[in-house]
């Protein structure tokens, strides 16, 4: 671990994350698109929480488990494989189409993950994040049991994240956004794991909040963008979720969330997505949690503590109460879901097959004065089928799936208001395209006839062609006009209508078929834009590491950096708008020289932005010097480490893995950049923790048993010994056992006299700890031949 004033310069900066692996050469010849496993890469454009796959590599390993933050605690299965990608390794008996969907899907997350942290798992270049993805429930059970545990995924569950071994485990629903859905969210439990080993140190609102928004996603399969961090969306809405929740609970506080071991899946979105809302906010927010990971609670001191730093990390805690109440209050949701299983790729939306009769009707309603962003997804691309030139229009892509073409219904509803004795009362008008030869209007009232026209023979052929039909819809007086376009065929369709409609409203309605309906709204306006550099900043700003470390600065020295909260917040409250960005970065450089020479030397090293960290790969440790300033830093080590230099010069936006003595109790080092000069300690004494082990050894003819705790909860039940004999089955028996509960990070051991090698011969003793983990119920053996 690293001293004080070392953890405190950790707070300036994110850890840096290396990718490449060695793993073991696949000799199958007729695997898919080979690749060298220690050159895996990944190409994907990023701009704010829209991710774009450009390329992936993805290996088949077959049974060859690779290196994870698993290691050594999970197993191969009957009819699984594994599969990695630069990031991470996926065990799965699915088709390799889905294996490479979710693979791709986790890299495409990836950055999100980092993002949302603030820094990447140590060792991320030679370990990778471990996931598991079933084809059922019973499948995921059979792996589960493989790997230990006394139980598949809870009976509510959709997927769960095992605290022992810090691997996802997950199986598909009937739901394909949900698919989607669950991987990320359980992988980011994984990722969170991996960061310090658990994710006990964080609430509830935190561990699912996170999870459950970076998975609140957008996904277009055409284009292979994933867009995370969605608000308002149609499926899985949390919006409509969470607005229940804070009513039945009488509008809490988020201090009240954070007390309340409960999962509230909706109101942790909302703390979420509130704190990361406001640039300010946001800010505070990354302060807090890495602080409280440094804290490290676990059990029953996770609450209380990160309420009480909440309260320290935030300067005005009852006025982000204040905010948070009339941020939820203020919440409008765009969707509402009346009936059907509806899902969404990208900006289209479609219905899974079902048995009803009726229509199926999900509503789009974007509230021009909610106070949030709506509709924060990609807005779908042009489409030649849609006429962009008329300005009071409402227009939608149908993408046929071409074997139903000539069944089912799919259409739109038209909103318009209809006055009846003197009370306007809202009115949905069904639009619909029937087997895709008709186009109907429905009456409004219900004496009316429904009124239809057929698709002229040169748009119907090109439809049973390509796919594809656009319509582009006005009101003039009391006509309703309805343009219907193909590549090559257009064709206008007048309806009488005497109300009038509302163009930014409608129903997406549809019954027997699987077609996409892509509406195109005007007040669908978010766009992303690609730049030359990937960057995960929700306000695109080019250097938010630069921005965190002034902040940080100020927050560790308010009392001696007067007035810095202030001068800070008049430049972090413009980050929303790009056209201040650089003169943001100009403010902040200026501060920066203003504050440099007030404070510590070692911290003004941080807000130069040279970080010192620290890292195990295995029992070897290692120490990272992240130079992210446009200088050369120079590191000086006594002892020296494993590379016998004297000092490692880091060029300037590099980092450097420095390998250390791990026969060492402590390093010093100093640091040179310019005219800074720095030192610190690290104390290399703390044996790196890995949660619940089980160890056996043999010294002097008899066996020593080890068993560490977890990272957190209670932990309790049985060690035993049993003899098994080669030859005689009278001579089996259990010789040993004794009841065993331990504590986190506590470490056990017993040297029994019964376990005497001398007295065994011809057999095998086992040794077994069957245990409940923090809930986890697990069964560890050990087994020795004699």
């Amino acid at each position: 671990m690293l001293r004080t004033f070392i953890i405190l310069s950790t707070l300036f900066l994110s850890a840096c994350a290396q990718t490449g692996i060695t793993v073991p050469t696949n000799n199958q010849a007729n695997l898919p698109n080979p690749v060298s496993y220690h050159d895996q890469r990944v190409d994907i454009q990023v701009s704010g929480r829209t991710s774009k796959l450009n390329h992936i590599d993805i290996a088949f390993l077959g049974k060859t488990i690779p290196r994870t933050y698993s290691d050594n605690k999970i197993h191969n299965s009957r009819g699984y494989d594994w599969w990695v990608s630069k990031h991470f390794a996926l065990k799965s008996d699915l088709p390799e189409d889905k294996v490479r969907l979710y693979l791709e899907l986790l890299e495409m997350s990836y950055p999100h993950y980092v993002e949302l942290f603030g820094m990447a798992p140590s060792n991320i270049e030679n370990q990778r994040i471990a996931v598991v993805y079933g084809s059922s429930r019973a499948r995921v059970r059979e792996a589960m049991l493989d790997d230990g545990f006394l139980r598949g995924v809870h009976k509510t569950a959709g997927g769960e994240t095992m605290f022992y071994n810090r691997a996802g485990y997950n199986f598909p629903s009937h739901r394909e956004h949900h698919q989607r859905y669950i991987v990320i969210h359980e992988t980011m439990h994984a990722f969170h794991m991996a960061l310090n080993g658990h994710s006990t140190w964080a609430p509830n609102w935190i561990t699912e909040g996170l999870a459950d928004s970076i998975a609140s996603h957008v996904y277009d399969p055409d284009t292979k963008e994933l867009t995370v961090m969605v608000f308002d969306r149609a499926p899985m809405n949390y919006i409509t979720t969470g607005l229940k929740q804070f009513k039945a609970g009488n509008a809490p506080s988020i201090e009240a969330i954070n007390n309340d071991p409960a999962l509230k899946r909706g109101l942790n979105f909302f703390v979420i997505h509130f704190l990361m809302q406001d640039p300010i906010r946001q800010h505070y927010f990354k302060r807090f949690l890495t602080k409280l990971m440094h804290k490290n609670p676990h059990s029953d001191d996770t609450l209380p503590t990160a309420n009480l730093l909440l309260k320290e990390v935030f300067p005005n805690w009852e006025k982000v109460e204040r905010q948070f109440q009339a941020f939820v209050t203020n919440i409008r949701p765009t969707f509402q879901i009346k009936s059907g299983p509806w899902e969404q790729n990208g900006g289209a939306y479609w219905l899974r097959s079902d048995d009803s009769k009726a229509l199926h009707e999900l509503t789009i309603s974007p509230h021009k004065q909610a106070h949030h962003e709506v509709l924060d997804f990609p807005r779908p691309q042009a489409s030649s089928l849609i006429d962009t030139t008329l300005s009071e229009s409402i227009a939608f892509k149908i993408d046929f799936e071409k074997s139903h073409i000539h069944r089912g219904q799919i259409g739109i509803g038209l909103h318009a208001l209809r006055v009846l004795h003197q009370d306007a009362q809202e009115q949905v008008i069904p639009l619909m395209l029937t087997e895709g030869q008709r186009l109907s209007l429905g009456s409004i009232a219900s004496s009316d006839p429904i009124k239809s026209l057929a698709l002229t023979s040169g748009i119907s052929e090109e439809l049973e062609e390509t796919g594809r039909l656009g319509m582009t819809i006005t009101q003039q007086d009391d006509k309703l006009i309805v343009i219907a376009a193909t590549k090559n065929h257009k064709q206008t369709l007048n309806f009488n209508l005497p109300l009038h409609v509302d163009l930014n409203t409608l129903s997406i309605l549809g019954q027997g078929m699987n077609h996409k309906l892509t509406p195109y709204l005007s007040s669908h306006t978010h766009t992303v834009v690609y730049q030359e550099d990937n960057n995960t900043d929700p306000w695109l700003y080019a250097q938010p590491k630069l921005i965190l470390r002034a902040f940080n600065a100020c927050e560790n020295y308010a009392t001696i950096l007067r007035h810095c909260r202030s001068q800070l917040a008049q430049y972090i409250q413009k980050l929303p708008d790009p056209s201040q960005h650089l003169s943001i970065t100009q403010a902040i450089h200026d501060l920066i020289s203003k504050w440099q020479p007030q404070i510590p030397t070692y911290a003004a090293m941080t807000l130069n932005g040279i970080d010192i960290n620290t890292y195990f790969d295995a029992q070897q440790p290692y120490m990272t010097v992240k130079n992210t300033s446009n200088a050369d830093v120079k590191v000086m080590i006594s002892p020296l480490s494993l590379s016998s230099k004297k000092h490692a010069e880091v060029k300037a936006k590099t980092t450097a893995h420095i390998k250390l003595d791990p026969k060492l109790a402590a390093i010093n080092y100093t640091l040179y950049l310019n005219n800074l000069v720095a030192g610190g300690q690290i104390d290399l004494h703390d044996k790196l923790f890995d949660g619940v082990y089980l160890s056996v050894s043999k010294s002097d003819g008899r066996l020593t048993l080890e068993l560490s705790g977890p990272y957190s909860g209670q932990t309790s039940g049985e060690i035993s010994a049993t003899f098994l004999s080669y030859t005689h089955s009278d001579a089996t028996k259990t010789i040993w056992r004794q009841p065993v509960s331990i504590a986190p990070y506590e470490h056990k051991v017993w040297r029994p006299t019964e376990l005497n090698l001398q007295h065994y011969k011809m057999g095998i003793l086992e040794i077994s700890a069957i245990l409940d983990v923090d809930g986890e119920p697990l069964k560890l053996t050990k087994r020795v031949n004699l």
